[in-house]
Formats: C-alpha cells, structure tokens, sequence
C-alpha cells in the first residue's frame, strides 16, 4: 500500500516524507478509500488552499478536516432522498434572482450565498461571462516584469529568489553524456512546414459548438468504422456481429467504451457500456462483464474491438480486448544541414506566476533562448492564461487582447532574429477562441521568423515529424482511464499510447468538463494518423522523456509550477536519410 500510495504522488513530482506517508496510510484506513482517491483529493485541496505546498503533518491535519467533510458531504447527497417539489429555476426566475443581488450588492447588503447570481465570476466591464471559465484561477501574458503590467506587482520574489535554475531534471538517453548545446551550422535555417490538412477551416469565421446532433454522430460513427477496419485486418476477419445477439459461442463485435450513467458518474467496472455502431449494432450499447481479464485498460470514447459471448442477450462475457493497430514512425527523408544538429528549445505556458502579470518566468526563458541560440523554439499557450487569479478578477491594465499584444511584441522584439519561432495556442487563452482545435493566431505585423500553428498540429521540419498539442490531454485521460495492469507497469506510456491506438490528440469522449470540442473541425485537425518522431504532451503530471512505439515524447510540464519556476526542454536532432537521433533534455527555468 505504502509503494501504491507513493506511485501515486510521484505521478504529480511530490515525494512526501515517511511520517507523512504513515498520516496517509492511517487515513486510507479510516475512510476506507483508495491511495489515487486520497491523493487526488489532496492534489485539489493544496491547489486551491495550500498554494501548491508541499505536504506535511501540520497540514495534512488540516487537510484531515476537509477530507472528512468531503466525504461526509457526499456519503449524505447519496443517502438523502431529493425533495417532494424541488425548487426549478427558469431564465426568467435566475435573471430575477441575479437583478436582486445586483442592486442588495449598490446597497452594501451581503448576498445571499445559495443565490445563483453569486456563483459569477466578476470580469472586465462589457466583458461577457463564460460560465465554463467559472472556477479557473490563474492567468499569463508577457513582458519584462515592470514592462508588462507595471502596476500588478505579485510573487515574482519568490521566483528570483530560486536556487535551482538550470538544473537538468531528466536527460534522454538516461546514461548519455553532456550535450553540447552550442549551434554547430550558425547560418542554416531549417525549413518548417505543416503535415496534414490545411488550416485555411480554422482560420475562415465559423460558427464552433454548432453542431447538429446528426453530424457530430456521423463523425463518432466513422471513427469506429475506420478504426474497426483495421482491427478486423489485425485480427484476421471479414466482420463484426452486433453486441446484442443472444449467442453462448464466443464472438467478436466492436464498439466504443461509455459510461452507464445509472450506475455511477465515473466510469468503473459496474458502468462499462459498449456502444456499437449503426452498420453493426444498430447503434445499441451492452453492458461488458470483464471479470475474466487478466488486465485491461478503458476510457470513455475508446474505440475497442471485443471477444466473448453473450449468453443472455442482456450482457456480454469479454474474454479478450483489441485495441486498433499502432501505426509504425513515419519514413522519410531527412535532410539536416552538413553534419550538424537540429537544436529545439520547447516551453508550454502559463508563463506568470498565478497572482500576477509580471513575467518573469517569460522573460527568463527569452534569455536562455538568446544564450543558447537553438534552430528552432517552440512557445506553446497559454500566454493570457484564463486561470490567472488577476484575470479572474479582471484586474489588468489592459484588456485581454492588448495584454496578449504586448506578449507577442516582447517576444519579437526580444528573440534573436536568427532563431526560427513557432507559436501554439491554448484554449486556455482569454482572449482568443476557447474552442479545440484552436485556430493559429492571426499573423498580422508578425517577424519573419515568427510562425503561427493550431492547436493541435504536426510539422514537418527538414524530414522530422514533430507533433504537438498543449492542452493536457494526459491529466484528462488520467482521471477518467480504469486499468487493471501488472504492478510497476508504465502508467504515462500507457496514457499515451492510447493517443497512437486511437488516431487521435484527444480520443475523450465525451470530453473534460473544461474543454469544448468541436467535433466536425477535430475531424480534420486532431487526427494522429502515423507515428511522429516527437511527440510534446505538456501536462501538469509528472514530467518525462519516453520512447513510446518509436517515437520520443516528451512532457515537459509547464513553465510556472504553483509560484515557482517549471521546466522547458531542449533537443538535438541528428540524422540522415530516414534515420533519426534525438537526445533531449528536461530543464528548470
């Protein structure tokens, strides 16, 4: 239990100490709950409480009380039947409930806290709210910390104040010696072009989250026709039977993994739904007995082929699971200058503290580009970060779109023109489209070196496919995926892998609560058809280098951790003709 326990707070870079181990061991016990339970509910207790602290017994006593309440709070909505005439809000009566806070608030009254105006987040006067934007708390832009926003002063000490910058935290090949960053062709740019479907649909205005029911169907269903074609290639077949035929032999049929929501809102074994297709099933879904696998890994919107028997028509006994063929690194010619390298420096936003708009971590990372002078650099969003406490509260100097303005000039301005620059944005940009695939910025007054890419894409740089996406797909499957694996397997090379069984940047299906989708355009944009050479996967879990099915993925976490530094990477790529070598590097900032 200790070793489970302390896999599970590894996966989030925080190694408690043994007493502290004991005090979560005891209330394992006491609460009857699992170690990823315990730890995933002290993960958003100091985020929200602790600023990030780490764990310790003073305050593991104080997170005690709140665990308690927690679980208490729950055990008690579960056992208390609902009300004979529950209370039902239209607009009418919550625009009345929100006009009365409004003018108690003029008069110097408290509101009333169950009202359902109170639940707002107050923003920029004129700025229309979003309630999906409700309960984030921390932002980004860009300058230098008295150039950006001079009059927001906040944590930056305890950003200067840090001992460990520079310190290499995971190196690739683990054993490999140093690396010399110095850029050994100077002159040579390399050439970048984007693979796949062009961006000119992102690009052009268009209504996202419109939808129809009957359209966003037809692309679910043609997931699972394309991805059930080459599971019926791997397993040697001409089709699948539908899921419901009433049959005591064993046979195969295929679907996409839900959740029945009647028997829980998470996804375990007692929920696991297979939804068949309309070719196949008709559309409908079983429920899966999976007691007889040895192991297995789901997650809702998988798409999975399944063996077993149904004996009664109502549920299916699974003997086996196929998942869709992982498609082998992509071949091709690369063409790197001479006998030098490709040097990439990669950094995912936020890059300012969670209470300010100063940043520093920003500025600090322009520098070390400038130091080191590698080919290329790719600056992943979000730079206006929704999640700021200052954008929160709206309290900037200027609005969201100056604010990120003043963010891509610095950059400009300050990068050296010999260094070739890509831009990623992030649906956690306040000011720009909270929608994925997120459209590339516009490039009006952009340097030439500067480049403007969706989120995600996959480019082609000399031969080398980099594929890349910042939202955290890793942390959204993580909290949905139920495994069943052998001790000590690869927990992270499992999350991604599914990424290259899947086809797809963000398989989730549905998706996290804080992500809108639109399916229509991920059709196109979010499709991982083959296997790049690199895969950049920022996450807020643990940061790593992997190689993965052939391809090197790297997470290097983001560039502000809580109120200190994160990590940046950096690599070098070697290679001729269709042979690739990358040794790359995890750095503080």
């Amino acid at each position: 239990m200790e070793e489970h326990l302390l896999n599970e707070f590894e996966e989030f870079g925080v190694t408690p100490s043994k007493k502290v181990l004991e005090k979560c061991i005891e209330l394992l016990k006491k609460y009857d709950i699992t170690p990823d339970t315990l730890v995933n509910h002290w993960i958003g207790y100091t985020a929200t409480k602790l600023n990030d602290e780490a764990p310790s017994l003073e305050n593991m006593i104080l997170f005690e009380k709140d665990l308690s309440k927690e679980l208490s709070a729950k055990t008690k909505v579960k056992s208390e039947p609902l009300s004979e005439s529950p209370i039902i809000h239209n607009i009418t009566t919550i625009n009345q409930i929100t006009e009365d806070d409004e003018l108690l608030v003029g008069y110097g009254t408290p509101v009333r806290k169950s009202s359902v105006g109170a639940k707002r987040t107050s923003g920029l006067e004129g700025t229309p709210q979003n309630k999906r934007l409700a309960g984030l708390g921390q932002t980004y832009s860009v300058h230098t910390p008295s150039a950006f926003s001079p009059s927001t002063p906040g944590t930056s000490s305890k950003f200067s104040s840090r001992n460990n910058a520079g310190e290499i935290v995971v190196k690739y090949p683990a054993d490999d010696a140093a690396i010399n960053w110095a850029r050994s062709n100077e002159t040579w740019e390399p050439d970048i072009q984007l693979h796949g479907t062009a961006e000119t649909k992102l690009t052009t205005k268009y209504n996202y989250m419109f939808s129809r029911l009957r359209d966003k169907f037809e692309v679910l269903e043609e997931q699972i026709n394309d991805l059930g074609d080459l599971m019926k290639r791997k397993l040697g077949i001409d089709d699948f039977e539908p899921n419901r035929v009433l049959k005591s032999e064993t046979f195969h049929t295929i679907g996409r993994i839900c959740c029945d929501a009647t028997s829980g809102s998470r996804l375990n074994t007692s929920s696991l739904l297979l939804e068949g297709p309309r070719n196949t099933s008709s559309g409908q879904s079983v429920p899966l007995d999976v007691s007889q696998l040895r192991e297995f890994s789901f997650f809702p919107g998988q798409v999975i082929a399944v063996e077993g028997s149904n004996p009664t028509g109502k549920k299916m006994v699974v003997t086996s699971i196929t998942t869709p063929p992982i498609n082998r690194v992509f071949k091709t010619d690369v063409s790197i200058e001479g006998s030098g390298s490709l040097n990439i420096m990669v950094a995912c936003g936020p890059f300012t503290l969670p209470d300010d708009l100063e940043f520093a971590p920003l500025v600090e990372f322009i520098q070390q580009v400038n130091a080191l002078l590698p080919h290329l650099v790719i600056i992943m969003g979000p730079f206006v970060d929704v999640k700021n406490k200052k954008v929160e509260c709206g309290d900037l100097d200027y609005t969201y779109q100056e604010q990120f303005d003043i963010v891509m000039r610095e950059l400009q301005s300050k990068i050296t023109n010999s260094v070739q620059v890509c831009i990623i944005p992030s649906w956690r940009d306040v000011h720009y489209r909270a929608v994925y695939p997120t459209p590339p910025f516009p490039q009006e007054n952009k340097s030439p070196n500067f480049n403007f890419f969706s989120d995600p894409c996959v480019l082609n740089v000399n031969g080398v496919f980099i594929a890349l996406t910042s939202t955290d797909i890793l942390f959204h499957l993580s909290k949905e995926e139920i495994a069943v694996t052998p001790h000590g397997s690869d927990r992270l090379g499992r999350l991604v892998s599914h990424l290259f069984s899947q086809q797809s940047f963000y398989p989730l299906n549905p998706p996290s609560e804080e992500m809108s989708i639109d399916l229509e355009q991920a059709e196109d944009h979010c499709k991982l058809s083959f296997t790049p050479h690199l895969l950049f996967v920022p996450s807020d879990l643990r940061h790593f280098i992997k190689n993965v099915s052939g391809c090197v993925v790297v997470n290097m976490e983001r560039a502000v951790k809580g109120f200190c530094g994160g990590t940046y990477s950096r690599l070098q790529i070697t290679g001729e003709s269709s042979s690739v070598q990358i040794k790359a590097e995890i750095v503080r900032l």
